[in-house]
């Protein structure tokens, strides 16, 4: 009886592992199908949050936070033109001068 109750404990922690490790790999899929597509000039498919802002004179960018992700779009105030894109895991600083 003792037994059972170890075997069904160990079988429902490597359940519970496996969960976890599907849900990473799913992410991880996911977060790198979004960086591809910032890549190739498209917006990502999931934006939680999205915020306008003012950057200069000249130029305005929009914020949108993802799943885990933060992806950055610069365009100018006058005619509407992107100048430039980010793209970042959660926890990365963006960085302007990354050239794409």
């Amino acid at each position: 009886m003792e037994n059972d109750n170890k075997l069904k404990k160990v079988i429902s922690i490597k359940r519970l592992l496996l969960i976890i490790l599907a849900l990473i790999l799913i992410w991880f899929g996911f977060t790198s199908y979004e960086y591809y597509r910032v890549k190739t000039d498209k917006k990502p498919l999931i934006c939680l949050n999205k915020k306008e802002i003012n950057e200069n004179d000249n130029e305005k960018s929009t914020m949108c936070y993802g799943l885990f992700y933060k992806y950055k779009e610069y365009y100018y105030k006058k005619s509407g033109s992107i100048t430039g894109r980010e793209f970042a895991l959660f926890f990365m600083a963006m960085d302007r001068n990354n050239d794409w």
